[in-house]
């Protein structure tokens, strides 16, 4: 039975990413002084900016088939490093070929049900040798 997950750019990566970049400033504030100023704020709000954007990235659908997950066109398979942490999923995605790709999934990206699906697929799968 093929389950197809909808994923939605989530609040909480958003909110995480931008407390991630404001504690940029704690340290830089001490360290740079008049002029540099004009060189770290607009790499500093691009930068920011870039991230926030790729955040839209991360929506679009997820089919699972309890073996095969897809994501983006491509098919994958739950790897041995994929962790279930507080309020996040990371899912370490497997293919045919070895390669891997790496998707971190907030809570709130995902229905209820299907955050918990994933995070039993990952809490029942073997342990990494």
């Amino acid at each position: 039975m093929r389950v197809v997950m909808p994923v939605i750019p989530s609040r909480q990566q958003r909110v995480l990413l931008l407390i991630l970049f404001l504690l940029l400033w704690w340290p830089v504030a001490s360290l740079i002084h008049g002029w540099q100023w004009a060189l770290w704020l607009p790499c500093w709000l691009i930068g920011g900016w870039l991230a926030w954007r790729s955040t839209r990235h991360s929506a679009g659908s997820l089919a699972w088939d309890g073996q095969w997950l897809e994501w983006q066109g491509h098919r994958y398979q739950l790897g041995a490093r994929s962790r279930i942490l507080p309020g996040a999923l990371w899912l370490q995605l497997v293919t045919g070929d070895g390669l891997y790709a790496r998707l971190w999934l907030f809570s709130d990206a995902l229905a209820p049900e299907h955050y918990r699906a994933l995070a039993r697929a990952i809490r029942l799968a073997p342990p990494a040798r």
